[in-house]
């Protein structure tokens, strides 16, 4: 250890034990990928030399990640973090920041592909004994300590994952480690565990608990359990026996004392030895795997930490983790924990009183269940034996010496009568005990719904609405009522209210499913036709108003030589009026600038523009209004207008649409115009707005990056919205016309002034169990006709919405 400490500034006398938690399918494993515990390397930045830092990163979405790929994240965390010079919660805050531009850029490239990545994140930083915690998603971190249970958990704050926007939300918080407190880090954290956490006594060693929390639910899990003991600075990664069968019981087995193993200069991330006095916590459970002397390759690092089943990481995963290279670093040595004794204290709620008053109702209702089965038991064996005993002379019979009951009837009694009582029990439990939990947990929000009348502060109110919604899911899981009916509504639209939100009821647009293979990347629509271009094969699909929903009618708009003319996969499309010229109710066009104009029941006719002197490099993106038809070549950094009719060949050569200061237009996503306004979509959410001049005099001006008025209370505008990584522009038709954004992954259509650019609402779908839309999936494309029907391609599927508010 000597040659450990001479790269710390500070000695460090607390070890951890880790133990994993992870269950999928049913199945379990000893290792959890996505977790990396490290003291400092030999060369840190200036202010990381004492740093000692737990990872804990779940990456949910539909792209899989293999356990080499969570390996060489969490490893390039880790180098992000030892690297940043300055405060620790600057280090912190870089680090999960730079993760989150990695996954939002990843989610950007993939959105036409319906493919992403969303991240949970909790980055631990020991310093002394002092703990800083920062959170990021849908992570709860829990921390029995010398008080009791405290959780650290804020939706608000953490928000909904890493890799949806731009901006990292972060939840800071701290805690001061003891010896034998422990602290458990989960994604997804299963409500059976509050109850098992809370009414944990006594020293129960680090296994047990484990033991307890696999058993207290069948859901898939992912979550990491740490325990803290006097010691040397170690980390300890514990590795438990995985039972397929049902283990037979035996006597506890001495476990053989681990050799130390020596990490590199370069980065000496874990010492694994423990001193002779070190001891299992539950030998029978636990077992140290020996560890390699020396570093593994890269490819090796899944070694520990691979999923059951194995799985082979998909292509789309691949550029994610070449985008993050490390350095090859010695994999987890195992090791065991020492069991020191833990005073007994008592039992702290989350909440006083009524989480008491909660935790007693269910160990009455434990009990009387016991107490009801044993006495069950006894009766049966009682009655039994004394039908054994006195059937004879209960029952007339002419002869003294007549036989006994039959042994089938005494074994039938004895069978019916406990499942009687056990019938009893749960009928008293059913009437009794479901109503006394939904009565306390309504109780709970009903109290945070009543902290709400003298807040004024907006996050504040977030935090206490959706802690109202919380314990409200909680009590409906026993039942509900009108009472807990009426509490949701007033909750969900206090929170509606406060961030702008207008819900719409969705359904179905065709009755027949699509095909599963469709995958829409524009849509365009009228009052009663709606069109889709497959982004696979550039043809446009168009269905058609029947009643109260669409069918899909013969549409031929697509690639294909039409007139002499080649015309490629289409890029974009726009949905034209019924006066336009020949009938033509849809305009296309393809990279190369060709134009296609679609006619139902007709063969499309095809037109090419004239290109400018440059040529083109690959058009993306094309708007028309008034006359005007705009062409987006974002490789040329250009747009191109051209001034006729749509349904025309546009003869004349096309204009330049910048004159003196040309913004960057490569990053480039879509556009949208409404008169001589002029808004164009980055990658990066932010906008370009410009206004055309036809005046010689008055040169054409674009601001560039445009200022986003975000009229929310608590939230601030700026070049982009905190919560918006938006995917695809266009305007709203007249006499209200709005200039609407998607939010593909939060499945929300923003709604601006066209002018002020101020935020006027956003519009989802019905909120928890009334939302039709697929769950946990993009919307990958969305359009308004001019009679404001909303219509969206998610899940495979097209979902409309009639009469937007």
């Amino acid at each position: 250890m000597e040659e450990f400490y001479q790269y710390n500034e500070t000695q460090m006398s607390l070890d951890f034990h880790l133990v994993s938690l992870y269950r999928v399918k049913g199945q379990e494993a000893p290792f959890l990928p996505g977790v990396l515990a490290q003291n400092p390397p030999r060369r840190t930045a200036r202010g990381r030399e004492g740093d000692r830092l737990l990872i804990y990163l779940h990456l949910g979405g539909n792209v899989p990640f293999s356990a080499v790929e969570y390996a060489q994240v969490t490893a390039k965390l880790a180098e992000r973090f030892y690297g940043t010079a300055g405060s620790l919660t600057f280090a912190l805050k870089t680090s999960v920041e730079a993760l989150n531009s990695v996954l939002a850029e990843r989610n950007m490239r993939s959105t036409g592909q319906g493919k992403y990545s969303v991240g949970a994140l909790v980055l631990v930083a020991l310093r002394g004994d002092l703990l800083y915690i920062v959170q990021s998603g849908p992570t709860r971190v829990l921390w029995l300590g010398l008080n009791g249970l405290k959780t650290y958990y804020d939706p608000n704050l953490a928000g909904k994952g890493l890799g949806l926007s731009q901006t990292a939300h972060m939840y800071f918080s701290q805690a001061q480690l003891n010896t034998n407190d422990r602290l458990l880090f989960c994604a997804n954290f299963p409500p059976e565990w509050e109850a098992a956490l809370t009414e944990e006594r006594g020293a129960a060693s680090l296994e047990s608990t484990r033991r307890r929390l696999l058993a207290v639910t069948p859901a898939n899990l992912n979550a990491i359990l740490l325990q803290v003991s006097e010691g040397v600075g170690e980390i300890h990664l514990l590795q438990p026996t995985i039972n397929e069968t049902a283990p037979v019981k035996k006597a506890p087995q001495a476990v053989p004392e681990p050799q130390p193993v020596s990490a590199p200069d370069s980065a000496p991330l874990i010492v694994a030895s423990v001193t002779s006095t070190s001891t299992a916590p539950d030998a029978a459970a636990l077992t140290v795997v020996p560890a390699p002397s020396t570093p593994p390759a890269p490819d090796a690092l899944d070694t520990n930490a691979a999923p059951p089943p194995a799985e082979k990481a998909p292509a789309e995963a691949e550029d994610f983790t070449e985008s993050l290279p490390i350095r090859p670093r010695p994999i987890l040595a195992p090791a065991a924990i020492p069991h020191r004794a833990r005073p007994r204290r008592a039992t702290t709620a989350l909440t006083p009183e009524r989480r008491a008053q909660m935790a007693q109702i269910g160990r009455n209702t434990a009990r009387f269940l016991a107490q009801t089965i044993q006495a069950g038991r006894t009766a049966s064996h009682n009655t039994a034996a004394w039908l054994a005993k006195y059937s004879p002379r209960l029952l007339p019979s002419e002869d003294e010496t007549a036989p006994a009951p039959s042994r089938s009837w005494m074994t039938f009694a004895a069978l019916v009568v406990p499942i009687l009582i056990i019938t009893m029990a749960l009928v008293i439990y059913t009437e009794k005990g479901r109503p006394a939990q939904y009565e306390t947990y309504y109780n709970h929000a009903l109290e945070a719904a009543m902290q709400t009348i003298n807040t004024g502060d907006a996050t504040e109110l977030r935090l206490r609405w959706n802690a109202t919604l919380d314990w409200l899911d909680k009590a409906e899981s026993y039942q509900k009522t009108q009472d807990s009916r009426r509490l949701r509504e007033e909750a969900q639209n206090a929170l509606d209210t406060l961030d702008r939100i207008k819900r719409v009821d969705f359904r179905l647009a065709f009755i027949a499913p699509l095909s599963a293979t469709l995958r829409v990347s524009h849509m365009a629509a009228s009052d009663t036709n709606l069109y889709m271009l497959n982004d696979v094969t550039g043809h446009v699909l168009r269905g058609t108003l029947n009643g109260p929903n669409y069918d899909l009618q013969k549409f031929d708009c697509g690639p294909g030589v039409y007139g002499g003319i080649n015309v490629g996969p289409l890029v974009d499309i726009i949905a034209l009026p019924r006066t336009t010229p020949h009938g033509v109710t849809l305009m296309g066009v393809d990279a190369a600038a060709t134009l296609l104009y679609c006619i139902p029941n007709q063969a499309p006719i095809a037109v090419q523009l004239q290109a400018p002197n440059i040529g083109w490099k690959g058009v993306t993106d094309i708007a028309y209004d008034a006359g005007t038809l705009y062409v987006l070549d974002p490789q040329s950094n250009a747009i191109w207008l051209y001034y006729g009719q749509a349904g025309t060949t546009f003869s004349d050569p096309p204009q330049f649409f910048f004159e003196q200061d040309v913004p960057n237009m490569a990053d480039s996503i879509g556009m949208a115009v409404n008169g001589d306004d002029l808004f164009v979509l980055h990658s990066d959410g932010h906008l370009t707005a410009c206004t055309l001049s036809r005046i010689s005099t008055s040169p054409t001006r674009c601001n560039n990056p445009a200022t986003l008025t975000d009229t929310r209370p608590g939230y601030t505008g700026g070049i982009t919205l905190a919560d918006g990584l938006f995917s695809q522009i266009q305007f709203t038709s007249a006499p209200d016309p709005a200039l609407i954004m998607l939010e593909p992954f939060s499945r929300a259509i923003y709604r601006f002034a066209p002018r002020t650019l101020e935020l006027q609402n956003q519009l989802r779908a019905q909120a928890g169990k009334a939302d039709p839309l697929p769950a946990d999936a993009p919307i990958m494309a969305t359009t308004i006709s001019p009679n404001k029907s909303l219509f969206v391609f998610i899940g495979g599927q097209v979902y409309f919405a009639s009469k937007l508010p």
